[in-house]
């Protein structure tokens, strides 16, 4: 078998993916610009080579085999990665500027990690982020993608939920390790907690079953990344998203003080063209997204996923 693989040849696969889009030997000998008869003998001499049927017919009728199946979606993703590669050697295919909009803290605690990769693959591409504000109802129309706290009104938009946030208190080790033992939910009131506009802790407190009384210590700051500063700092007990601190924990700047996740029932939405008329700037970057956030663990929506996969190169190949 392995013999017989290194002499196959990239038309007998390429003949074989039309096909198997297809289903039909006409249709595909017409997108190939290759006769009936010339495409029907490399499928079977493909199947000979391979030892198994790649097809069920019946009369004019095509059906791929389980063995087809399987094979069909390894040669489509790899006619879409090369297509793919091929796109990003044109660097005026992807010059041009890609707008992102996101709230401060998606920012700087993530999102910029992801556009330096971009940058640094894709050069040809100019980035330029936007801050919106957390729960905004309406966006700047120029923003070619947008990661927002909350549901936006964004008509003409294809508008999907991403991922939904689990908060943590988290604090510097420094800071914990002055209490010298486990803390419980109601310990933590006896700490200076960190407070942003989001006002979460009340939630947290009450998921937890203790009664928020607000004490005298504590600093307030607008946004959630100031206040993640500020537990790096030890200046308190800070509720953070699980992936907003995800290298902070990694590295021990910043620890658990409570591991009880705390969901505040809403999404991290994602905003964008829809995928058939999105440029490849965007959807280049949209997929280093989508990467990034799968390798931190991130339980992306259903409605992600299934937008992931479209934005794929097999997809997109598909699709054409």
């Amino acid at each position: 078998m392995a013999a017989e693989l290194r002499n196959l040849s990239l038309t007998s696969l390429r003949s074989f993916y039309a096909v198997g889009r297809h289903c039909h030997l006409r249709r595909a000998a017409e997108e190939l610009h290759v006769s009936h008869p010339a495409l029907s003998r490399q499928i079977r001499e493909l199947e000979e080579r391979l030892g198994t049927a790649l097809f069920l017919r019946s009369g004019n009728r095509l059906s791929l085999t389980a063995a087809g199946k399987r094979l069909h979606r390894s040669v489509a993703d790899a006619f879409g990665r090369l297509e793919q590669g091929l796109l990003t050697l044109d660097p005026d295919n992807l010059a041009g500027e890609v707008v992102i909009a996101a709230t401060a803290t998606i920012a700087s605690r993530w999102l910029l990690r992801i556009l330096a990769e971009v940058q640094q693959r894709y050069p040809e591409i100019r980035l330029r982020l936007t801050t919106i504000e957390p729960r905004a109802a309406r966006l700047d129309e120029e923003a070619d993608i947008a990661i927002c706290l909350g549901e936006p009104d964004a008509p003409g938009r294809q508008v999907t939920p991403l991922y939904q946030e689990h908060y943590l208190p988290v604090a510097s080790p420094q800071l914990l390790q002055a209490h010298g033992r486990a803390l419980r939910p109601a310990d933590l009131l006896k700490l200076p907690l960190l407070h942003d506009r989001q006002q979460q802790w009340r939630g947290w407190f009450t998921a937890q079953g203790v009664e928020y009384t607000p004490a005298i210590q504590g600093v307030t700051v607008d946004y959630a990344y100031q206040a993640i500063e500020a537990a790096r700092l030890g200046m308190g007990v800070a509720l953070a998203d699980r992936l907003e601190v995800s290298e902070d924990l990694t590295s021990g700047r910043l620890a658990t003080v409570i591991e009880r996740p705390y969901t505040i029932g809403q999404f991290l939405y994602l905003v964008s063209d829809h995928h058939g008329a999105m440029h490849d700037r965007a959807r280049l970057v949209l997929e280093s997204v989508f990467q990034w956030l799968e390798t931190r663990g991130a339980a992306l929506a259903t409605q992600a996923q299934a937008l992931q996969q479209a934005l794929s190169p097999a997809a997109k190949n598909a699709d054409s």
